[in-house]
């Protein structure tokens, strides 16, 4: 008798040791299968993370890129001790401002150097939100009646 009912413990114990087998693997590979899509889905997931590129138009908006050795590097400089913030806008940002930041170096100038093709360029100083031309460049009237300064690259 005690060797029939050890069989049958044997047996009940094997019989619960399946049953969790083929309940708890195909969940835990299920919940592994969402916990995927769910990344995939939220941006999470590494194979769905791609490198940023910028592309910056150039000053007549079309999608052609100039030849590197074309490129010139133009300083724009402004004396403003009390700013808080300048920026630059213009021909070549599409007067988007808050796209190229001035940093601020010694004596309160602000300064930014950028790689231009070669061509004559319309731009505003941002001074703490406010237009400003820039007093070391020819100032010239622009289409729409506001006076801009110009810069040429060459």
């Amino acid at each position: 008798m005690k060797e029939r009912s050890g069989r049958r413990k044997w047996a009940f114990w094997l019989f619960i040791c399946f049953l969790a087998a083929i309940t708890i693997i195909p969940s835990a590979v299920l919940l592994r299968a969402l916990q995927s899509y769910y990344d995939f889905l939220t941006g999470a997931a590494p194979s769905t993370i791609h490198p940023v590129q910028v592309k910056f138009l150039d000053r007549r908006g079309d999608f052609r890129s100039a030849p590197a050795e074309d490129l010139r590097f133009v300083e724009f400089h402004l004396r403003a001790p009390k700013a808080k913030a300048v920026d630059l806008i213009g021909d070549f940002n599409a007067w988007k401002a808050g796209t190229l930041a001035l940093s601020r170096a010694a004596g309160g100038t602000w300064e930014i150097m950028l790689p231009l093709p070669a061509g004559s360029y319309h731009y505003l100083f941002l001074v703490d939100g406010q237009a400003q031309t820039d007093p070391s460049a020819r100032a010239e009237t622009a289409p729409d009646g506001k006076t801009v300064s110009l810069r040429t690259a060459r």
